[in-house]
């Protein structure tokens, strides 16, 4: 209910649910929380795909993105003809319109006039915030009547994001534009499945189309545009040992430390602790805490009365 209602107050018209609850736990539909909202809001898909098992052993959630990829796949093909703008991104990833912007359809609207079909986001994994959670045996859990964006609202990194989180990248597009997306990447567009003869009878030169330009494809202004906050969930396996593995002088490992404690001033100082050793490791974007946090819980708020 938070991510839809989160997306909503940000100017998403409608949001295509495959529920693929049924695969993965005991749940057997997301529908008891979907039917609270009207059919031109939500649209909820059974998918109840049992997905192949096709990352051993590098993923520590092996093989659900099989489902996914055909998830994706149906909800362009389906749906897409009805829109201007589609993305495809997961119920722990919120996009945040930043600057001075009010709507995710400002930032299109502007995109649009520009001549932008694709809009990229950068993804990089959010910390739980030791202020809002509390103790879980040796690790820590959300705190229940907080929500996943303030909780969560502390990324490891600061923005604007390092090219590397382009590897798990999110893109907002042009339905009539992209013809095929494949999770993170727009792999046929207009522009790339023009032949050459096509593309030499337009004058144009055929290397400069066979993928999209910079100008029809291009990463997103963080700090001006909108920007993506990635709230995986992380949980007591995740956080087991907090205390140690947070500490300035702990060996680091690849996993590290999943609970997050903001840098002072949202300013990166490498080894930076508190007196109680605990590192410094993530950053809260300053634009949730002030505006579209407080926002968001209002209209929960409002929505229990």
């Amino acid at each position: 209910e938070e991510w839809l209602e989160y997306h909503f107050m940000v100017g998403v018209d409608h949001v295509f649910v495959y529920d693929n609850s049924g695969a993965h736990t005991n749940e057997t539909s997301l529908a008891p929380v979907l039917d609270r909202y009207p059919p031109s809001k939500v649209t909820r898909i059974d998918w109840p795909t049992v997905p192949c098992n096709n990352n051993i052993p590098a993923h520590d959630n092996t093989g659900e993105r099989s489902s996914q990829y055909a998830a994706e796949n149906s909800c362009r093909t389906r749906f897409a003809p009805y829109t201007e703008w589609i993305a495809s991104i997961d119920s722990d990833e919120y996009l945040i319109p930043m600057g001075q912007h009010e709507s995710l359809k400002e930032v299109v609207r502007e995109a649009d006039k520009k001549g932008t079909n694709i809009l990229q986001f950068r993804s990089t994994r959010a910390k739980l915030r030791e202020d809002c959670s509390e103790k879980d045996g040796i690790g820590r859990k959300k705190i229940q009547d907080l929500t996943f964006l303030e909780s969560y609202n502390c990324d490891s990194s600061p923005i604007p994001k390092p090219d590397w989180a382009d590897r798990a990248r999110k893109q907002l597009y042009r339905a009539d534009h992209v013809l095929l997306h494949f999770v993170h990447y727009s792999t046929v567009t207009k522009n790339t499945i023009k032949s050459y003869r096509e593309t030499i009878k337009q004058g144009e030169r055929w290397w400069s189309v066979a993928s999209e330009g910079a100008l029809s494809q291009k990463t997103i202004n963080e700090e001006q545009e909108a920007m993506m906050l990635h709230t995986k969930t992380s949980d007591k396996d995740l956080t087991k040992n907090w205390i140690s593995r947070c500490r300035f002088d702990f060996k680091k490992k690849w996993r590290g430390c999943f609970v997050g404690f903001p840098h002072p001033g949202n300013t990166l100082v490498e080894g930076a602790h508190r007196e109680d050793g605990m590192e410094y490791n993530c950053f809260p974007v300053k634009r949730l805490t002030e505006h579209w946090i407080p926002k968001l819980k209002q209209i929960l708020s409002e929505k229990k009365k």
